[in-house]
């Protein structure tokens, strides 16, 4: 077989046959998006899809060390100070070259704590990636108290700076706590809400979301809802209604709010009742008549007052069922009498007086 006819059926074969031909070299980065602490080191790693390099290395711009292997080289830099570093690698492969080029991002670990005074929340601050320069978490507060039934206004603030000096791509993200969502883009993000009892304790979300290029970085933070209340809800309870002199007498009463709100009673009679689980109670071992009657408590804390009742009577209590005794012995009383006149009249001979 002629020689020349051979090698040409071969370079056609390459040709046709997929991944026949050659593919070029390349090299690549790992990790694609390295992100680090400022002022602390990175370890990062070039890596070649071909062996036949003439050459294998990193261009940056500041101190560096590496190490070499077959088909790798890594970059080390043992201090990073610079908030957004450029890093190349290249790799040369006869007379071609190829490079690959990542950007380094240092960032700043913050948390989210408030700045004290009466309208501060507690917060809790959540890094989900890294923050970058000038990337602070977001902190959430409430202007001046929250009061049920009082109109309430919840703010997240946020804020971001990013090179070149445009304005940050930053959107905040309020929610929970009972709150309707609100989202808006920028640095500040509010809510204004009727502040409800059912909320106290709640938790308040924010999320900070800012878009770098490509890439978008998270920061979230907590608070706790803290919401004061007038009593409310105010119960007195009794086993029953209908006493019977001796028994033993038990009112008690129970009211919400925030703070706690103080008890007072009002009762029928201040003879012979203790108070028990501090001050709810009103107990009396051996209640008699004059403990009948109504049992007020009264519910006050700095924020309102609120109050509630309950009737207890006993039985026998009442005058009404001394009426008909009082007339049947009216009725007997006349009766005898007559019956007493009668028989003296009979008997002695009693007569009428003459006209």
């Amino acid at each position: 077989m002629d020689p020349c006819w051979s090698w040409g059926a071969m370079a056609l074969l390459c040709l046709l046959v997929p991944g026949g031909h050659p593919v070029p070299c390349r090299v690549s980065i790992s990790p694609e998006e390295p992100t680090v602490e400022f002022g602390t080191s990175v370890l990062l790693n070039c890596t070649s899809s071909c062996r036949n390099y003439s050459r294998l290395s990193w261009e940056v711009s500041v101190t560096k060390t590496g190490t070499k292997g077959p088909g790798w080289v890594s970059l080390s830099i043992p201090n990073v100070t610079d908030w957004s570093l450029e890093v190349q690698c290249f790799g040369i492969f006869g007379k071609n070259r190829d490079t690959t080029t990542t950007t380094l991002h240092a960032y700043r670990k913050g948390c989210g704590t408030g700045q004290g005074g009466s309208g501060t929340l507690p917060v809790t601050a959540t890094l989900t990636l890294s923050f970058p320069a000038g990337f602070s978490p977001p902190q959430i507060y409430l202007e001046g108290e929250v009061v049920a039934g009082k109109e309430a206004r919840v703010t997240c603030n946020a804020s971001a700076q990013v090179s070149p000096a445009d304005p940050p791509n930053l959107r905040l993200t309020l929610r929970g706590g009972g709150l309707p969502p609100s989202t808006h883009r920028g640095p500040a993000v509010a809510v204004g809400f009727t502040a409800r009892p059912e909320q106290h304790g709640q938790e308040v979300t924010c999320e900070a979301v800012l878009r770098l290029g490509h890439r978008t970085v998270n920061a979230n933070a907590t608070a706790m809802l803290w919401v004061w209340a007038a009593p409310y809800d105010v119960r007195v309870r009794a086993p029953r209604t209908v006493f019977t002199a001796g028994d033993n007498l038990t009112v008690t009463c129970r009211a919400e709010g925030n703070p706690p709100p103080r008890l007072r009673w009002q009762l029928p009679t201040n003879t012979s009742w203790e108070l028990r689980d501090g001050g709810t109670t009103v107990t009396i071992p051996v209640a008699q008549r004059v403990h009948g009657g109504t049992y007020r408590c009264l519910a006050e804390n700095r924020y309102g007052a609120g109050a509630a009742s309950v009737d207890i009577v006993f039985q026998g209590s009442s005058r009404i069922p001394l009426i008909p005794v009082a007339v049947t012995l009216a009725v007997v009383t006349v009766l005898a009498i007559l019956a007493i006149s009668w028989w003296f009249y009979r008997t002695q001979g009693w007569k009428l007086m003459p006209d």
